[in-house]
């Protein structure tokens, strides 16, 4: 998939993003915020690689500064996710077709209300999710963002019980497709499932994941 304009490609942490500096071409370094970002160029594209950081506030940040200080006209999310459900199995792939915020609760609105959107959940760009889910063999589904590790029965039913949808958990994905939804810019996501809510999987399955992670985005460019 060679496309012009930069693409934009955050990631959590390092693990996430190390493997996607390592492939590209660096054009050049530059910090802003608190965060570098490397630009470079893979496959014919130019790239724009951040580490967020963990959370929401971090991964709207990463995304708006791409956006306007990068002129990123597309944005890729990936890294790790926890899984929902049963569907998913550790080291699956997952490219989201919708964004759910579990933890944003209001009273007189449903779960997970966004009221500048006015909508509950926020879909993907169809296109650039559709290419990379082809690229790389994922499944599709919700994936649900909070700000917590999910890793107890009794929380991963409970998000369930409000979003009988999702199969994937994380704690950035749906801050950055809300983003991308306010400001009009083509957002997908590919995660890799690194647990089911276990802290012992997770240790033990992070890097793994995140390098599957970065192997489907290469792929799809």
């Amino acid at each position: 998939m060679k496309t012009n304009g930069i693409t934009g490609i955050i990631g959590a942490m390092d693990a996430e993003t190390d493997g996607l500096v390592r492939a590209t071409d660096v054009i050049e370094r530059r910090m802003f915020g608190g965060s570098e970002t490397v630009v470079g160029t893979y496959g014919g594209n130019v790239l724009a690689v951040v580490r967020s950081g963990i959370g929401k506030v971090n991964a709207a940040f990463a995304a708006q500064m791409l956006i306007r200080e990068f002129d990123a006209s597309r944005i890729i999310m990936t890294g790790i996710a926890g899984a929902l459900g049963g569907v998913l199995r550790t080291l699956d792939l997952l490219v989201p077709d919708m964004f759910v915020q579990y933890d944003v609760i209001m009273p007189g609105a449903p779960d997970g209300y966004m009221d500048i959107l006015d909508s509950v959940g926020v879909a993907p760009d169809a296109k650039l999710s559709s290419a990379l889910a082809a690229a790389c063999g994922a499944h599709r589904g919700w994936l649900a963002t909070g700000e917590r590790f999910v890793d107890t029965d009794a929380d991963k039913a409970d998000i369930l019980r409000r979003f009988p949808f999702a199969v994937g958990v994380d704690m950035e994905s749906g801050a950055v497709a809300q983003v991308c939804a306010r400001l009009g810019v083509p957002m997908a996501c590919v995660k890799v499932i690194s647990d089911s809510g276990d802290s012992g999987e997770y240790a033990d399955f992070k890097t793994a994941a995140a390098d599957k992670a970065i192997r489907a985005v290469l792929s799809v460019l």
